[in-house]
């Protein structure tokens, strides 16, 4: 939809001058409910909000601090990664000394990691959690300002039943009376949101042809959504396989992780439930390339030979879907693969990359789309996402409640260092990284 006319924030004391920031001959996409689109336009950022928008030829303000030529590029909301883990990500390399260091260590790498999202046009993320306390103080750090990065939502530490998926990670449980005592005290220490391990993708030889067995009984999976939900938090499902689908979907959960075997049927449930999926097809896509040495590669190729040919269900279903990467992918490719394997269409996708990740990650209702009076969490890339996603990519301007970062100086705060791989010129194509060797981290 192309609109047409100027749109203004609320009425506010305004002085020649107080436009802080003017982007000009811009193009915008608004990524609203209508998937509006001015082909030429400017956008006014003042005090930390979009003040105005609207094509060139309307009514433009004369007065800015700051004004962009925005020739050949895009503007759109701040793109959120709903599912992520600030202290591991895009790490290649043997697991165990990269995942397992000390709390300080684990805190330096998230600050990597949030210069590294804002350079891609990052604005909000959603942790889904590890096994010390970093991301609650990464978290606390980048809302009081001591670091700059993404707004955070984050887990306390996954949960899991003993000996599960990622148990070295997680914090592992062993009763139910266990289960409620932990999702209480995490909600204590100041968790946004509850996430558990309802399945369990590591067993050598597991029964079926599923490659996963469910690693939560029903009545668990039951015990976790009731105390989350008295606890006033949402709960995240790590859930893979019929079975623990079928179990999470029962109880209740407010959103699905991967999603592996999703059926129609599930797919279906989930959206009458209002239950949303966050697929993370490009860290399965990632997983599952010899590149990033790892040992788990074949089980990971098998799984997202799967999950390819599932996704398209929850896209049919109208499935509310948003976009994370895990450990290793990046929103755009996550918003490429949906559009190429899910058959979501380029707005679509756009929309799972912005304004549902915003609700997803429960960021407010002024974050997601580019509206008069929303914060300006926005992102300027080269090109047309919605004619082409992987333009995602492209980003060359950040703004984070109205202060502007480029990629040039945020790429300066970042180090090479030969086990992260900080950029990817697209979903089929190897990394590009200073230090990092073509055959990969391990080189």
């Amino acid at each position: 939809m192309t609109a047409h006319g100027p749109h203004r924030g609320p009425e506010r004391k305004t002085t020649m001058g107080s436009i802080d920031v003017l982007v000009k001959d811009v193009r915008i996409i608004t990524c609203d409910a209508d998937d509006t689109v001015i082909e030429r336009g400017y956008l006014a950022v003042r005090e930390g909000r979009i003040d105005a928008f609207g094509p060139m030829d309307g009514t433009v303000p004369a007065h800015a601090s700051e004004v962009l030529d925005g020739t050949g590029l895009s503007v759109l909301p701040g793109l959120v990664n709903s599912h992520m883990h600030f202290h591991y990500r895009r790490l290649g390399g043997p697991v165990g000394p990269n995942i397992l260091g000390p709390v300080a260590l684990d805190a330096l790498k998230s600050t990597r990691t949030a210069f590294n999202l804002l350079r891609e046009g990052v604005t909000s993320v959603r942790d889904v959690g590890h096994n010390d306390d970093s991301r609650l103080h990464v978290r606390d750090a980048i809302r009081d300002g001591v670091i700059v990065g993404p707004r955070a939502t984050v887990s306390g530490a996954a949960i899991g039943m003993s000996y599960g998926h990622a148990y070295f990670v997680a914090e592992s449980v062993a009763s139910l009376d266990g289960l409620v005592e932990t999702i209480r005290r995490q909600a204590h220490e100041g968790a946004d949101l509850i996430k558990i391990i309802a399945s369990n993708e590591d067993l050598p030889n597991p029964p079926g042809d599923e490659l996963t067995v469910p690693w939560f009984s029903a009545k668990a999976v039951q015990v976790a959504v009731e105390t989350a939900h008295e606890c006033g938090l949402p709960i995240a499902a790590h859930a893979n396989g019929a079975r623990a689908l079928e179990r999470c979907i029962e109880a209740g959960v407010d959103t699905i992780e991967h999603g592996i075997h999703l059926s129609a049927d599930h797919a279906s449930a989930m959206a009458e439930r209002g239950i949303a999926l966050v697929p993370t097809l490009s860290g399965f896509f990632e997983n599952s390339r010899e590149f990033w040495g790892r040992s788990w590669q074949p089980r990971y190729a098998a799984l997202w030979n799967v999950h390819r040919e599932t996704i398209g269900n929850a896209v049919d279903a109208g499935v509310l879907i948003g976009t994370g990467t895990d450990t290793l992918g990046t929103v755009a490719q996550e918003a490429w693969l949906l559009h190429k394997y899910g058959g979501a269409s380029r707005a679509a996708a756009l929309a799972a990359a912005t304004r549902n990740g915003a609700r997803i990650a429960r960021q407010g209702a002024d974050v997601g789309t580019i509206a008069a009076g929303n914060r300006a969490d926005l992102v300027l890339v080269e090109g047309a996402p919605d004619r082409d996603l992987l333009d995602l990519g492209r980003a060359r301007h950040t703004f984070l409640a109205g202060r502007r970062f480029t990629r040039e100086e945020l790429a300066k705060l970042i180090p090479a260092h030969r086990f992260f791989v900080d950029e990817l010129d697209g979903p089929e194509a190897l990394p590009r990284s200073a230090g990092v060797a073509a055959q990969g981290p391990c080189g």
